[in-house]
Order: C-alpha cells, then structure tokens, then sequence
C-alpha cells in the first residue's frame, strides 16, 4: 500500500517550531515540581530538547531546491554544448546531402532545440553511431574521429547529470518527508505538554497559564489555541 502524504501539524515556520518549543521547555523547567506528579520529568522535556536541536540542524528545503537548481543548471549547460557539438557534425552531413537526403534524415535531429533531455541523449547517441558509419564519406567535409568522440563524451557527460539530478530530486523528497515527520513528532509532544500546563494553571495563575498557550497560526490575527492532535 502506498504511504499517504505527509501534512504539517502546524501552521507556523519550523523556526517558529524550535524558538516556541525552548521557550516552553524553559517555562517547564521553571515549574518543574507541577509537572512531576504528571510524569513529565526532567529526563522527558532534555529528550525534547534534543529533539529540537536536531530538527534545527537538519537540511532545510531552501537548502535542498539550492543543491538542485545547481544540478539543473549544469545539465541545461552540458545539454546546450551536446546541441552545439551535435549542429557541428549535422553542418558537415548537411553539405554533403542536403536536409532531404534520406542519409541525413537517418540522423534524426529534426527539432533538436525542443528535444527533451532523455530524447536529445539518444539522439546524440544515434549521431555518433550513424556519423561512424558514414564517415568515409564525411571526411573530405571535415568530420572527425575527434568530433563523434566528444559527442560521446558529452552524451556521457549529461547522462550523468541528469540521473544526479533524478537522485537530487529523490533526496529532497526524502528529507522534506523526513523533516515534516520530526516537526509533527515535535509538535505532537510540545501541545501534550504545554496542555498539561494549561490544565494546571487554569484556575490558579492566569500568568502562567499563558505562558503555555501555543497559537498555530503564521501571524497574530484570529490566533487559534492549538489542541492535542489526534494519534
């Protein structure tokens, strides 16, 4: 069965996460004696803590889209040097038959600006395999052993970066799920918590029962009390 999406807990940033979650914290270390006889220990709020500081640590999306724009980036430049090399080789075959020669038609690089990634490798490809077997003929128009080697070398070249750039893709995915996992956990915890300290205060210290209030909201207007998610 296909794993369900994952979707945020809350509606705030993930650094609003981790500065509202160490503030907490603090306020439960101050009042630590009413939250003892409930079982929330010292042990528990240094366990959330960790977990907090390692969500703070991990690799944001800003960081994972950076990693692979600069992938992109280099694919689309290698992909326009193959579309040079490959126009090189096609002005040669173009002199010695013409476009509507059935040889070089055999080259197929009609379109070659509009070719999608996985079509234009082929075509270099096929480029070089049909620029050898006519070669003979080519020579005395300048082709060269030289230029059908580079092409291949740049086929190579590309095909590499465009399966980074397929891995890079799968890592952010990865870490995005990852990250959103450990937010919710985090989240998860921080409302059972601080709930308890609502319940506690509520009656007795309208000061301190502030202090544990969560608002999930992304700015001050209509601020919403969050609740215990359901598990």
């Amino acid at each position: 069965m296909k794993k369900p999406l994952v979707s945020r807990l809350y509606k705030f940033s993930d650094a609003t996460l981790v500065t509202t979650g160490k503030e907490k914290i603090a306020f439960m270390r101050r009042d630590a004696a009413a939250f003892t006889p409930f079982g929330i220990s010292a042990a528990l709020l240094s366990s959330l803590e960790t977990a907090i500081n390692t969500f703070s640590n991990t690799i944001t999306d800003i960081e994972a889209v950076s990693n692979q724009t600069g992938v992109t980036a280099s694919k689309d430049a290698k992909a326009d040097q193959l579309r040079v090399a490959i126009r090189t080789v096609m002005a040669r075959v173009e002199l010695k038959y013409g476009t509507s020669n059935a040889v070089y038609r055999k080259f197929g690089t009609e379109a070659l600006s509009q070719q999608s990634d996985s079509d234009l490798l082929i075509t270099g490809k096929r480029v070089v395999r049909v620029g050898t077997e006519f070669l003979p003929t080519l020579t005395a128009n300048g082709l060269t052993v030289a230029m059908l080697t580079a092409i291949t070398t740049l086929c190579n070249e590309f095909e590499n970066l465009i399966i980074d750039l397929k891995i890079k893709i799968g890592e952010r995915d990865i870490a995005q799920e990852d990250r959103v996992e450990a937010g919710n956990n985090i989240y998860h915890i921080l409302v059972k918590y601080t709930t308890m300290g609502l319940s506690i205060w509520e009656t007795s210290d309208v000061a301190k029962y502030n202090d544990y209030v969560i608002y999930n909201t992304i700015n001050s207007e209509a601020p919403e009390v969050a609740t215990l998610p359901a598990v």
